[in-house]
């Protein structure tokens, strides 16, 4: 049997990404779909977006960002080519305001399969200028979503008994230039819950053993994870001298608040999505490569604290000890990462329908 060919138009080669998740998803179900993506450029023109569907022979269209094509729109139609259109706002339409008529829009924008906006002012900008109502979706952004990351169940359930509700913060990618802020940020928190932890995970392991003895120079008790797997009351700061992501998941899990660390200098910034993902509340500064869009998506759902220098630590975290406030940020965080993940669900399900439409 053939396999099926889904042609795909990108507005930008970043969102390849949303292939690659889409392929994941139908992959793990078992259905082989070779996706058709243009390396250097689209037809053009009805006759050349025909000859170019009359050779890949797709089973449907999908169309993500960018402007709508009205000769794309037209071939398709008369090739009864289903299309679908995923992470469009209102400006997509511009293709077609000043060409067409307003009659002749609307009909070729009734044709489509189905509509997947970023937000809902496009959803509705989309259904007044035809788009079928039923078929027209508000669903955010399309991304391949965060890897949750792994930990172990009983060293989360051991520690959180051991710690006995003890507010928890924790600091990542951090340096050994970090720990005066972090010290100054605890004793300054610590003054509104005095059995506040901070845990850190350094970005290079090998300097734990060093940055728990700074600590402690400054004034703080502290503690290897690998020398005490529970910190005790008496611990101010627990250092994790581990390098693997089930570290990382486990006291993501624990931490209601985390600091990432290097968003104040030009080191590579900690993946928000990762955090978020697990409930914990993000402090970050302003240097969020290479993950700036994430950053800026979790700040207009205000699901993060940003700070500009290293002075703010310790009052964000001091702000975030109010749990109805951390509470509705991380709902906040937990609803921007799992909606990209939740759309790529609906159109790999689509996907799957059309396949049975046309039988494979």
């Amino acid at each position: 049997m053939l396999e099926p060919v889904v042609w795909v138009r990108c507005a930008t080669p970043a969102q390849s990404a949303v292939i690659a998740a889409l392929d994941a998803r139908l992959r793990a179900n078992g259905e082989d779909v070779r996706f058709a993506t243009a390396s250097d450029r689209h037809p053009e023109g009805k006759r050349e977006v025909r000859r170019h569907i009359e050779h890949l022979k797709p089973i449907l269209l999908l169309w993500i960002g960018g402007t709508l094509d009205a000769a794309t729109l037209q071939a398709a139609a008369e090739t009864n080519l289903p299309v679908v259109l995923i992470d469009v706002d209102e400006t997509a339409l511009d293709g077609l305001s000043s060409r067409w008529f307003t009659s002749r829009r609307r009909t070729m924008l009734g044709r489509l399969h189905a509509v997947f906006t970023r937000d809902q002012s496009s959803a509705t900008q989309f259904i007044q200028a035809g788009a079928p109502q039923a078929r027209t979706h508000a669903v955010g952004v399309l991304e391949d979503p965060p890897d949750v990351l792994p930990h172990l169940e009983s060293d989360r359930r051991d520690i959180a008994a051991a710690l006995r509700s003890r507010p928890v913060w924790l600091a990542t990618q951090i340096t050994l230039a970090d720990i005066p802020m972090l010290a100054d940020a605890q004793r300054h928190a610590a003054r509104r819950s005095h059995r506040l932890l901070l845990c850190t995970i350094p970005s290079d392991p090998s300097q734990a053993a060093e940055m728990c003895d700074r600590f402690a120079q400054l004034g703080l008790a502290s503690s290897l994870r690998s020398q005490e797997a529970e910190p005790v009351d008496a611990v101010q700061v627990h250092v994790i001298d581990a390098e693997s992501d089930g570290e990382m998941g486990l006291w993501l899990r624990l931490a209601t608040v985390t600091f990432a660390g290097g968003t104040l200098t030009q080191a590579a910034a900690q993946d928000p999505f990762e955090v978020a993902a697990l409930g914990s509340v993000l402090i970050h500064g302003h240097q969020t490569q290479p993950f700036a869009t994430r950053y800026e998506r979790l700040v207009r759902a205000g699901a993060t604290l940003q700070i500009d220098s290293q002075a703010g630590l310790g009052r964000a975290v001091e702000a975030l000890l109010s749990a109805d406030r951390v509470a509705a940020m991380a709902t906040a965080g937990w609803d921007v990462t799992s909606r990209g993940a939740e759309a790529t669900d609906r159109i790999a399900s689509l996907i799957r329908d059309r396949l049975d439409q046309v039988g494979f």
